[in-house]
């Protein structure tokens, strides 16, 4: 299993997650140059993650793309059907900052720019090696 990244028209495969997604950051920063923080989302439907720096609040520069491995299960054979709305699964926003109020302040930032977002299911963070992550799990 590889992740690939995808960046201005090049790619690369890595072992990891992590690494895929340390790969993307430096690439956007080595590109951008210094940014305050990162916007990371999931994509869960296609297991896809997307990678933006983050410089005063506001995205900068283009977004790395993050390819998930292909499931190693076998397809289901049994029908599925389709989530109610009630099962449709929430999305995840990530932040990360220098303080958790800077981190928060680009959680913000991003949902006042974001007039899809119906419903805000939760909001978490929690110190990394480098300062603080938020995580806003939200409904479109």
């Amino acid at each position: 299993m590889t992740y690939r990244v995808e960046y201005n028209g090049d790619d690369i495969e890595l072992a990891t997650l992590d690494a895929a997604l340390d790969n993307a950051k430096h690439a956007i920063a080595d590109d951008v140059g210094p940014v305050s923080g990162w916007a990371v989302e999931h994509d869960e439907t296609i297991n896809d993650w997307f990678v933006q720096g983050v410089r005063d609040g506001r995205a900068v520069g283009p977004t790395a793309v993050v390819t998930g491995p292909e499931p190693t299960v076998a397809a289901q054979t049994f029908p599925r059907h389709a989530p109610a709305a009630a099962e449709d699964a929430a999305r995840r926003m990530t932040f990360t900052g220098k303080t958790p109020a800077e981190a928060l302040e680009m959680a913000a930032g991003w949902l006042a720019g974001r007039p899809e977002v119906v419903d805000v299911d939760d909001v978490g963070w929690h110190p990394t090696r480098t300062g603080y992550e938020v995580r806003v799990y939200y409904r479109i």
